[in-house]
């Protein structure tokens, strides 16, 4: 067992150690900024924000430059630390405004934050299926190489990787997924208090808003798994506050502060996400329309703001460029095409997007809070109960429609999440990839929750959010439950429940096959756990097996062995109905009858093969040996 498994228990120990002083480190330098912060929790927010992003550029240079080693990623930390302790030696003797800490506005969030800690340190199992494919998985293959590079099977690698930096920096310097997972965990943090810090600026306590978030289903079991949506709905909702700092500031010097924080934090959602790319670009209208509103539009400004973000955002994209010819692959392929992708591919992934939601017809979209409300499980991956929104959205949307006076900063809320709302129906109505808008809707809904002038709808919002936050703790309580294994029995013994068959044909291939075999991954894609070279081999990932000119399993046997491919792990569990129809899944099945493929393990759904040699023909020796 490597590293990445080895500290899982308990690397989120250390792990919540760096994040402190990443949290200071920016703390530090936010002082520095000298801005008109609202109290010590949004100085804070921003502060991580900002320390977390440029560990993760560093990492970034590292790994392409091939130094992706345990003393190097220390130094990567040291340097961020150590910039932090410039900025704390300047400031020292220099007097400035105490800020408050609304403590009272962070109990109830922060208990529930606390308490699902031990999920966040238990290792990523089967309800971290994205983090075992890929956030987890592409780091961890690049830690093994020792640099970053192109993963030729693996799309999502590609993909703008700020949050998976910072799961690679914990895995490298032994804090493993358990470490890892601490740091999208921190974004959730960070979340909360910039959705009190802009309530304080929209004029209310913003305790029952940020209660109203932490208690969304899919919010908070997000925090405990290795994703990015959360990092981005952190990242995005920043920007939002300072842009709206910004447009509000009189003063010249502390504007273009904000700006310059707006920037920073914008393009930082840009290296999340490439969705961040419609939600930096509908930011940049409100603040010209916010700052027409009040007739002081200052193009240069925001134009400086825009590329400030491109810059900080620019070199996920580029990186992505020079891997595959297009800058967000695989999006996009009829305009921009790809490395080792095709218009078929494209087909596909496209149609398993279009598999999520209820239709995209325009009435539907009317109808989305409602059907997000009711069924949830139609706008997110067949698990129970996470992937809700709760009814609490739905309750504060009625009021809403008949209250004529809102904040000023409700204008920004609800026009960011009405256009996000609708570029989500067009491109894929995924739950997740909605996320950036429930700070927003948290926001209006604690908004409602304090208005005094009608105490009824106050009272119902109040009574709304406390049992949607005792329904969400009950309701992931099980996931919850099963954690405990990990404290009880060991790593090994939870993952044996939590990943049946999978974990045990891992480590059956891990114990018992060379370090330089390779294993093809049929109808499975989580490689987390694999120690060995591995490829997915199911069509639709990548172009690297051409299944159309095999005619018979031998063919496919040769090949996978011309590729160095020893070992084959499928997970019959995902078999689809009718699947012999499919021509590779007959030329796999071949392959079996003919004795090419011999099975060596299986437990439960899953089972592992070997892959036989091809003969040897020895024509010198006038016969053939089979080895």
């Amino acid at each position: 067992m490597d590293s990445v498994t080895l500290y899982a228990v308990w690397g989120w120990i250390p792990a919540l150690l760096a994040v402190a002083l990443l949290a200071w480190t920016g703390w530090q330098w936010c002082r520095r900024w000298r801005l008109p912060f609202t109290d010590a929790g949004e100085r804070l927010a921003f502060g991580l924000a900002l320390s977390t992003g440029l560990l993760s550029y560093l990492v970034l240079a590292l790994g392409l430059l091939g130094g992706l080693h345990a003393n190097v990623l220390w130094g990567a930390f040291g340097f961020v630390l150590l910039l932090g302790i410039i900025a704390w030696g300047r400031m020292r003797g220099v007097a400035e405004p105490a800020l408050p800490m609304t403590w009272q506005q962070w109990i109830l969030p922060a208990l529930i934050a606390l308490w699902s800690l031990p999920m966040v340190a238990s290792p990523p199992a089967a309800t971290d299926w994205d983090g075992l494919s890929y956030h987890l998985a592409a780091p961890a293959i690049w830690l093994r190489e020792g640099r970053i590079g192109y993963i030729p099977f693996m799309h999502h690698s590609n993909f703008p990787f700020v949050i998976e930096m910072q799961y690679l920096w914990a895995m490298g310097v032994g804090m493993g997924a358990g470490g890892a997972k601490v740091f999208h965990w921190a974004t959730l943090l960070i979340t909360l208090a910039g959705v009190l810090a802009f309530a304080r600026r929209a004029g209310f306590s913003g305790s029952w808003a940020a209660a109203s978030l932490i208690s969304v289903p899919v919010v908070l079991w997000e925090a405990t798994v290795a994703y990015a949506d959360l990092a981005t709905t952190a990242y995005t909702l920043l920007c939002l506050l300072a842009a709206w700092n910004a447009a509000a500031e009189e003063d010249v010097a502390i504007r273009r502060r904000w700006l310059v924080l707006a920037g920073l934090t914008g393009g930082l959602a840009l290296g999340t996400k490439m969705t961040a790319l419609g939600s930096v670009g509908l930011l940049a209208l409100l603040l010209l329309w916010e700052m027409a509103r009040r007739r002081q539009v200052r193009f240069a400004e925001i134009a400086g703001c825009v590329v400030l973000v491109v810059l900080v955002g620019a070199p996920w994209y580029i990186k992505t460029y020079i891997y595959t010819g297009n800058p967000v692959y695989p999006y996009f392929y009829e305009l921009f095409g790809g490395r080792n992708w095709t218009a078929e591919n494209a087909r596909i992934y496209r149609e398993a997007q279009l598999a999520f939601g209820l239709g995209r017809e325009p009435y539907k979209l009317l109808m989305a809070p409602f059907n997000l409300t009711f069924y949830w499980n139609r706008f997110f991956d067949p698990l129970p109960f996470v992937g809700s929104v709760g009814f609490v959205y739905l309750a504060g949307l009625i009021p809403l429609l008949f209250l004529r006076r809102l904040p000023d900063a409700a204008r920004w809320w609800i026009l960011f999440s009405l256009v996000s709302l609708a570029l989500w129906f067009v491109l894929m109505q995924q739950v997740r990839y909605l996320m950036t808008i429930f700070p927003l809707v948290s926001l209006l809904c604690g908004w409602l929750a304090v208005q005094k002038e009608h105490r009824l709808t106050a009272w119902a919002m109040q009574v709304a959010i406390g049992l949607q936050v005792l329904w969400c703790v009950m309701g992931i309580s099980p996931l919850w439950g099963r954690t405990l294994t990990v404290w009880r029995e060991g790593a090994s013994a939870y993952l044996e429940r939590a990943l049946p068959g999978l974990w045990h044909a891992c480590r059956w291939i891990n114990q018992n096959t060379p370090r330089e075999a390779g294993v093809i991954l049929y109808d499975e894609t989580r490689g987390f756990y694999l120690q060995r070279r591995y490829l997915w081999g199911n069509p639709g990932h990548h172009t690297l097996i051409d299944y159309g000119s095999l005619t018979d399993g031998d063919m496919l046997v040769q090949m996978l062995h011309r590729m160095g491919y020893q070992y084959v792990l499928q997970n019959l569990v995902f078999v689809p109905p009718g699947a012999e129809r499919e021509h590779w899944r007959r030329l796999l099945m071949d392959a079996i009858r003919r004795g090419a493929l011999v099975e060596r393990f299986r437990e439960k759904s899953v089972v592992v093969l070997e892959i036989r040699p091809p003969p040897i023909v020895l024509t010198h020796l006038g016969y053939n040996q089979a080895r």
